[in-house]
């Protein structure tokens, strides 16, 4: 099942709770104005496609508001929200598939949590801050396992190899079996370490993961100071899309974190820890 099917929305035109929110519309628009230039809860998406992004941020952050449990408490609302952030939904789930079979479930499940407790009188950016949230909240469930680990590790761990191949003469050397942390696993650690001593941000971390996932599916070399790498302008552009924030605020956010973890690193925090 997808993501849309887990949150019965595969058809929009079919949910009870969507037909609610149908009928529900023009007093939610009564009630906030932000809500008044929609013609109704499934012209959403492209709407806030469509517009700019303060108006996009006020009709999500009026729907946040109706959908939240500590606000309108509208179960319709928090359908027509999951509804709006389904395509940002459905991009954490395709960057996740292979840390879990039940991917789709867990993002849906995370996406409806993350909407029904937005904290809507403290935050206004909705849609950046619901997708981060949902994502951080279904690698927390899968136990922050290196992203692109298939489930099946020892199918993901094999390869033919020639048995006639010069390399078996040396594995008779005991040395060839002596572990090996893996650079995923050891990046990892640093990245919780670093949550969990408040180096960084449990977000920033969050926003690092993405870079060194749009970094693997699209690898730069790095030429010249600041130019390349992590910090390239196509993959600050890439991830700035799929977060809602600009380029220049991946940039920033990167630069800070990467200085944060060095200057750790350097004052032997991580080594001590370690």
């Amino acid at each position: 099942m997808s993501v849309a099917e887990h949150l019965g929305l595969d058809d929009p035109d079919t949910s009870d709770l969507m037909h609610q929110a149908q009928r529900r519309w023009p007093d939610w628009a009564q009630e906030d104005p932000r809500l008044a230039g929609l013609p109704g809860p499934l012209q959403v998406p492209a709407w806030t496609l469509a517009a700019d992004r303060a108006q996009a941020d006020d009709v999500l952050h009026a729907l946040a508001s109706l959908a939240a449990v500590d606000g309108g408490n509208d179960p319709a609302a928090a359908t027509t929200l999951c509804w709006s952030l389904l395509p940002a939904a459905v991009s954490v789930a395709n960057e996740l598939r292979g840390l879990t079979p039940s991917v789709d479930e867990a993002v849906a499940a995370q996406l409806w949590v993350e909407v029904r407790t937005f904290p809507w009188q403290r935050l206004r950016k909705v849609a950046a801050n619901i997708r981060a949230n949902t994502r951080v909240g279904v690698l927390r469930q899968c136990d922050d396992r290196p992203l692109g680990r298939p489930v099946d590790r020892t199918w993901s761990a094999t390869c033919p190899v020639d048995p006639s191949a010069a390399f078996w003469a040396g594995m008779n050397d005991p040395s060839c079996f002596e572990p090996e942390a893996a650079a995923a696993d050891e990046l990892v650690d640093v990245l919780r370490w670093a949550c969990t001593r408040d180096v960084i941000s449990s977000e920033d971390r969050d926003l690092l993961l993405s870079l060194m996932e749009a970094a693997a599916r699209n690898p730069v070399g790095r030429r010249r100071r600041g130019g390349e790498g992590l910090m390239s302008n196509a993959l600050s552009e890439e991830v700035a899309r799929g977060w809602g924030v600009s380029p220049v605020t991946v940039r920033r956010r990167t630069r800070r974190s990467v200085q944060a973890l060095a200057q750790a690193c350097r004052d032997g925090r991580y080594s001590d820890a370690a």
